[in-house]
């Protein structure tokens, strides 16, 4: 049978900055495939800097004893990420890894549908300098791009129209067919 895992594929330029990404990973893969949430402090021990610099904090926040970025329209909270990434996605984290030189794939399995969408995985990879360039959601196959101000689109590669989410919505119920269909092969 064919893997029926959802996905993230990336481009890897630093293997410095990958293997932070699948420690980190493997440390959010035990913490939510196990139920065992991790506190702040521990996240903020893990989380390189470069990392975290990306990220803003609230004021009541424990924060780094270093600048981090400010509220902006694509500035995510780190610890609304994690949140996200450790308790709320349904999903359970399989693994990350290097498919092919100088590119890597992050995959999940889903409890149910929708699951908390992609764009926190994507936020996450994205902060280690790896560059997500291709997603598997579970319903369709898609394209990242990044755009200039921060935010990405994504294009579904099995629409014949090639449709792009910066230029139009998707249709919901072409893509609740697309589900249905994937689990009926």
């Amino acid at each position: 049978m064919k893997n029926q895992n959802c996905y993230i594929e990336f481009e890897i330029d630093d293997y410095e900055k990958f293997n932070h990404l699948k420690k980190n990973f493997e440390l959010l893969k035990i913490a939510k495939n196990n139920q065992e949430q991790k506190g702040e402090k521990f996240w903020l021990d893990n989380f390189p800097k470069y990392v975290i610099e990306k990220f803003y904090f609230s004021d009541t926040d424990l924060k780094p004893d270093f600048k981090t970025a400010e509220l902006e329209e694509f500035t995510w909270y780190f610890f609304g990420l994690i949140e996200l990434l450790e308790r709320d996605y349904e999903i359970e984290y399989v693994s990350c890894e290097e498919i092919e030189f100088r590119k890597g794939r992050l995959e999940y399995q889903p409890y149910s549908y929708p699951y908390g969408g992609i764009t926190g995985l994507v936020i996450f990879v994205d902060s280690f300098g790896c560059k997500p360039i291709k997603i598997d959601d579970g319903i369709s196959l898609y394209e990242i791009n990044f755009l200039d101000n921060g935010d990405f689109s994504i294009t579904d590669l099995e629409d014949i129209e090639k449709q792009n989410s910066s230029n139009k919505l998707f249709n919901s119920n072409e893509l609740l067919w697309k589900f249905v269909k994937r689990f009926k092969r």
